[in-house]
C-alpha cells in the first residue's frame, strides 16, 4: 500500500499481463478502495493535473496507469473501448484490485460508462468529465477537429482542444501546461502514432457503433463535470448523460471547454472529494 501523497514524487511502476507490460503509479491516503483514472486522447500518466491529483490523493489512493500500447505500457491499443475497458479490468486484478472508484476524462468517460454496465461490481462510485453517451452524432466531426489542432504548435494545440478562446480561459489554460511539465524526471513518453490512429477509430466508432449500454440500468453514484463550451464532445451531451443516468450529479463549468477540470482544478477537487465521501 502506498504511503507517497505526491503524485510529483510517485515512481513510475511496471506490471506484466498476459504479455503487456503496464506503466503505472499509486499514491495518496492508503484506502480500501482507490480511485482508478482513466485518461483522454492521447493522454499518459503526465497529462494528469498533479494539482488535482495531489487533492483527491490527501483522502484516498490514487492509482494512473497507461492502457496497452499507451505511453510507457507496451502492447497494441484497441480501437474500440470495449477492449479497452477489457484490458483495464485485466490490469486491476492482476494489481490484486477487487472495487474502485472510477475517474474518467473524455475517452477514460467512455470507457468508465462501459465498466459500470459490463463490470457492475467492480464499480463503487464514478466521475466523468467531458464525456458523452454512446451514439451521439458530434463524434462525427472529432477527426477534423483533431486535423485544426494538429496544424498548431503543441501549446496552441492543448489550448485549443482544453479551453475556450477568452483571454481569462487561455490564461488558465497556460498555467496548466506549466503544472502538467512540473515533473521533469521519470515521465511518460508521447503516445506512439498507432496507438493514437487506435483511440481515434475507438472515440469515431463510440458515436457510429450500435449502441449497447442502456444508461438507464446503470445504478451507481454518477458525478458528471463539464465545461460550458465543449466542442469535441458537445457540452448538451452531458445534460443527455444526466438524464438517462437515475443517481447522477451534474456540474457544468463557466467559459470552459473540454479541459474544464483543468481550469478549474480547486473547484473540481471540492466536489469530487464531497461526492466521493458524502454522496
Amino acid at each position: 500500500m502506498s504511503t507517497i501523497l505526491n503524485a510529483l514524487s510517485a515512481p513510475t511502476q511496471y506490471i506484466n499481463v498476459n504479455g503487456t507490460n503496464y506503466a503505472y503509479r499509486r499514491f495518496g491516503k492508503p484506502s480500501y478502495i482507490p480511485l482508478v483514472g482513466f485518461q483522454h486522447f492521447t493522454g499518459t500518466l503526465d497529462n494528469w493535473d498533479p494539482v488535482i491529483l495531489d487533492g483527491l490523493a490527501q483522502e484516498r489512493e490514487i492509482l494512473i496507469f497507461d492502457n496497452a500500447g499507451v505511453g510507457n505500457s507496451t502492447g497494441e491499443t484497441p480501437d474500440n473501448v470495449a477492449d479497452m475497458a477489457h484490458d483495464a479490468v485485466d490490469f486491476l486484478k492482476a494489481l490484486g484490485i477487487t472495487k474502485i472508484d472510477v475517474l474518467g476524462f473524455s475517452l477514460g468517460g467512455f470507457i468508465a460508462q462501459y465498466l459500470a454496465d459490463k463490470y457492475a461490481d467492480l464499480i463503487r462510485k464514478i466521475i466523468i468529465v467531458g464525456a458523452a453517451p454512446q451514439g451521439v452524432k458530434v463524434l462525427e466531426g472529432f477527426n477534423n477537429l483533431i486535423g485544426k489542432a494538429m496544424q498548431k504548435d503543441p501549446a496552441e494545440r492543448f489550448l485549443y482542444i482544453f479551453f475556450t478562446a477568452t483571454d481569462a480561459s487561455r490564461a488558465k489554460g497556460k498555467e496548466t501546461l506549466q503544472r502538467l511539465f512540473t515533473r521533469t524526471e521519470d515521465r511518460d513518453r508521447e503516445t506512439a502514432q498507432e496507438s493514437i490512429l487506435a483511440q481515434m477509430t475507438a472515440i469515431t466508432r463510440w458515436g457510429s457503433d450500435p449502441v449497447t449500454i442502456d444508461l438507464k440500468t446503470i445504478q451507481h453514484p454518477v458525478l458528471i463535470v463539464q465545461g460550458s463550451n465543449d466542442e469535441m464532445m458537445d457540452s448538451d451531451n452531458s445534460y443527455s448523460l444526466f438524464k438517462q443516468l437515475p443517481n447522477a450529479l451534474l456540474s457544468y463549468y463557466p467559459d470552459s471547454a473540454h479541459g474544464s477540470f483543468y481550469q478549474y482544478p480547486e473547484v473540481f477537487v471540492s466536489e469530487a472529494n464531497h461526492f466521493l465521501k458524502t454522496f
